[in-house]
C-alpha cells in the first residue's frame, strides 16, 4: 500500500490512571505518531481509554468500540498501537479487530513488537502475543488475588483508594466526629428508625461522604454493615481480627447484619407517614390496631376503622395531633423518672452474652435439623420436642435482643428529659418515632363515654411501656 494512502488510527490503553494526568497514554501516543511520521502515513484519528481493562469480560471500551467502526466504514484503513496487549488481551477482541480489518485490507501494527499483520507472519506473532498477554494477566490477576487474602489473613487494613468514612487515610486513626456519626446511624437503626430518616437527617445536618456526596440508603448500608467498621476483614465469608481501631464492636456488625437480613425493608425507602404513633395505637374496646384518618376538610385522627378483612370493632376514634403531643410529654417525662432510669441500666447489664446466646441456639437448631434429616440419627418425636423447646427460648432471646437494640437510641437523654425536649424540635419524624418506640408497647384509647365528637379527652389514653 502507498505510504501516502495510509490513514491510520492511533489506539492507547491504560487500565488504571492512578494520578488523573493521563501521563501513560499520552506518552503512547507520542510515540505512535512519532512512528507513523517515520513511515509517511497520515493519522486520521486517536482513541484512548482511560481506566479500563482490556482483560476482564465484561468491561465496555467506548474508544475500542469507535475504532472498530471506522476500521469497518473505512475512515482509516490502518491501526497502530504501542503494544499489542494495549489493544487487547484477549483472543476474541483480537477476532473482532482483524475481521473489523479484512473489509477494507486494513492492518494492524505495534511501535514496541515487529507486528504487522498485513503480513501472514505479522498475524501469527499478533496471536501468539495475545495469548501470552491473556496468560500474564490471569497470572497477575492470581498473585493480586493471593496478595489481597494474605492481607486479610494477616490482618492489615484495605488499601482501595478513597478514604473510608470514620477513619484517616490508610486506617491510621479514627476520625471522631465521623465516628460518632455511625454510632449514631447504627443506634438509630437498632431503634427502629429507617435508613430513609437517618440519610435525610444527616443530610439536612450537612453530613456528607468522603466523596462529598449526600448519603444515598443503600451506600450507607454498605458501609454500615462492612466488617471494616468493627476492625474486621473479611473474605468468602470468613472473619479475620484487623489490626486498626474498631468504630463499631463485632457484636455491632453481627447485629446489623442479623437485622437486615431478617427485615430487608430496613434499608429500602418507605412511604412516608406524617402520624407519630401509627401503628402503635390500639382501640380499648377490641384491641385492635388504629389508623390514619384526614378527611379533607377535618382534623386527622386516629381511628378504629372497619375494612375488608380485619376484624376491628370501628367504635373507637380521637384526634390525632392532641394524641401525639401528649405521648410526646409522656416520652419527656419518662426519661426523666430515676426508676426508669434504673431499669434501663440493669436490663442493659443483664443482657451481656444474649446474642452468643441467640447465635448458639440457631446453630442448634441446624444441627437439630441435620440430626433428623439428613443423618436420621433422632426419632420424629425427639426432633419436634427439641425444636419446640429451642424456638421458644430463641424467640424470647430475640425479643429481649429487639428491646436492649431499642435502647440504643435513647443514649444520652436517659435521665435528661429536657435535652430530649430540645433535640425533639428540630429531629425527624422517623426520629421521634423511633425513640417513642424504644419506650412505648402501645398506646391504648378507651371508648369514649359519651356519643358524639367532644373534645381530646387525655383521660381515654392509657400508655403501656415495654419497661
Amino acid at each position: 500500500m502507498d505510504a501516502k494512502q495510509v490513514r491510520i488510527g492511533i489506539y492507547a490503553r491504560i487500565s488504571e490512571d492512578r494520578d488523573g494526568q493521563q501521563t501513560a497514554t499520552a506518552r503512547q501516543l507520542e510515540d505512535c505518531r512519532a512512528f507513523a511520521a517515520k513511515r509517511g502515513w497520515e493519522v486520521a484519528d486517536e482513541f484512548e481509554d482511560i481506566d479500563t481493562s482490556a482483560y476482564k469480560a465484561n468491561v465496555k471500551r467506548p474508544e475500542f468500540a469507535r475504532m472498530l467502526g471506522a476500521l469497518r466504514a473505512g475512515e482509516i484503513n490502518g491501526v497502530v498501537v504501542w503494544k499489542l496487549d494495549r489493544l487487547s488481551r484477549q483472543q476474541r477482541d483480537l477476532v473482532r479487530v482483524t475481521e473489523a480489518c479484512e473489509v477494507h485490507k486494513a492492518f494492524i501494527a505495534s511501535v514496541m513488537e515487529p507486528i504487522d499483520t498485513s503480513q501472514s507472519y505479522g498475524q501469527f506473532i499478533a496471536e501468539l502475543l495475545v495469548a501470552q498477554a491473556r496468560m500474564e494477566s490471569a497470572n497477575t490477576s492470581a498473585r493480586q488475588t493471593r496478595k489481597a487474602q494474605e492481607q486479610r489473613e494477616e490482618g492489615l487494613p484495605p488499601s482501595n483508594g478513597r478514604r473510608c468514612f470514620g477513619y484517616a487515610r490508610g486506617y491510621t486513626a479514627v476520625v471522631p466526629e465521623e465516628a460518632a456519626l455511625l454510632r449514631e446511624a447504627r443506634d438509630r437503626l437498632f431503634a427502629g428508625e429507617s435508613m430513609r430518616g437517618v440519610c435525610f437527617d444527616f443530610q439536612a445536618r450537612g453530613v456528607v461522604s468522603t466523596a462529598g456526596n449526600a448519603w444515598r440508603t443503600q451506600i450507607l448500608k454498605r458501609l454500615l454493615l462492612s466488617a471494616t467498621l468493627s476492625g474486621q476483614r473479611e473474605h468468602e465469608g470468613r472473619l479475620f481480627a484487623g489490626s486498626w481501631e474498631p468504630i463499631f464492636t463485632p457484636e455491632d456488625t453481627e447485629r446489623l447484619r442479623r437485622m437486615f437480613a431478617a427485615n430487608p425493608g430496613v434499608g429500602r425507602t418507605r412511604v412516608a407517614t406524617r402520624s407519630l404513633l401509627i401503628g402503635l395505637v390500639r382501640c380499648g374496646k377490641c384491641g385492635q390496631r388504629m389508623f390514619t384518618s384526614n378527611a379533607e376538610g377535618q382534623r386527622r385522627r386516629y381511628a378504629c376503622t372497619t375494612r375488608p378483612g380485619n376484624t376491628n370493632c370501628g367504635g373507637v376514634t380521637t384526634l390525632a395531633d392532641p394524641l401525639d403531643e401528649l405521648v410526646a410529654e409522656m416520652v419527656f417525662a419518662a426519661v426523666d423518672d430515676a426508676a426508669l432510669a434504673e431499669a434501663l441500666r440493669a436490663r442493659g447489664d443483664a443482657d451481656d452474652g444474649l446474642l452468643a446466646s441467640v447465635q448458639r441456639d440457631e446453630e442448634a437448631l441446624e444441627a437439630l435439623a441435620n440430626d433428623f434429616y439428613v443423618s436420621q440419627v433422632i426419632s420424629r418425636e425427639e426432633f419436634f420436642s427439641a425444636r419446640s423447646s429451642l424456638t421458644k427460648r430463641l424467640d424470647a432471646n430475640r425479643e429481649k435482643l429487639a428491646r436492649r437494640d431499642r435502647r440504643g437510641v435513647l443514649g444520652k437523654f436517659v435521665g435528661d428529659g429536657q435535652s430530649l425536649r430540645t433535640a425533639w424540635t428540630e429531629a425527624s419524624l422517623d426520629w421521634r418515632r423511633a425513640i417513642v418506640g424504644a419506650l412505648l408497647e402501645r398506646v391504648e384509647i378507651a371508648p369514649a363515654t359519651e356519643k358524639g365528637r367532644k373534645p381530646f379527652d387525655a383521660n381515654r389514653v392509657k400508655p403501656v411501656w415495654r419497661y
